[in-house]
């Protein structure tokens, strides 16, 4: 279900988000490619989990991949989300 497994929110949760920023510091473009290929495996996942009612994409970019593009506070942002 692409749950986060300490908290059971939609990962990557606010936590993940900032254990993602720190380990990925200063290289932005590594943390995309790496979010954008997870995003594609819970695409595949969740759609063949529920083909018909399956997340929006433009739902699955923002969870997985949007939130990077915020600049450096995005860690701080996604706390009061």
């Amino acid at each position: 279900m692409w749950c986060c497994r300490a908290d059971g929110q939609p990962w990557p949760c606010a936590e993940a988000r900032l254990l993602l920023r720190a380990e990925f510091d200063r290289n932005l473009a590594g943390l995309t490619i790496y979010l954008a290929g997870l995003m594609y495996e819970a695409i595949r996942d969740l759609y063949h989990l529920n083909p018909h009612d399956g997340p929006e994409p433009k739902a699955l970019f923002d969870r997985f991949v949007g939130w990077t593009r915020r600049g450096r506070n995005a860690g701080r942002d996604v706390i009061g989300e």
